[in-house]
């Protein structure tokens, strides 16, 4: 009985351990949430996962060069539920997003609102509200 009482104990005492870092992962600390970019590319990879999906597309800056921008957004489910597939958005498609962009300047963001094709087409993506608490 004692045994068991000290098992119960360890396995609370790492639950309660671990449990700040599974939750940390919806931080946005590393984006600038005061500022918003819109950004146009082609997409050159797509990755519909958790805990959240994300875009890498080709940007080209003022002088002409390509620079490798990513952006996340919704989960997996939630994507999935608003019809999206892995034939959505394919390399070579040509989108429009705003995002938060990084901190630190990285090409990277967090998305802000919907990504839409860059004629204006709208791509499905209304994330639930809940989503980024």
């Amino acid at each position: 009985m004692r045994n068991t009482k000290a098992v119960c104990f360890l396995m609370l005492l790492l639950a309660f351990g671990i449990a700040p870092s599974i939750y940390a992962h919806h931080g946005y600390a590393a984006y600038d949430l005061t500022k918003t970019v819109t950004v146009t590319g082609t997409v050159s990879d797509v990755l519909l996962g958790n805990p959240h999906s994300s875009i890498g597309f080709e940007v080209k800056d003022e002088k002409g060069n390509l620079n490798h921008w990513s952006f996340e957004f919704g989960n997996l489910r939630g994507v999935l539920a608003q019809g999206w597939s892995k034939d959505t958005l394919k390399p070579g498609d040509a989108i429009k997003v705003d995002v938060h962009p990084a901190k630190n300047g990285a090409h990277v963001g967090s998305l802000v609102g919907k990504i839409t094709y860059a004629d204006g087409r709208p791509l499905p993506l209304n994330p639930p509200k809940d989503e980024k608490e």
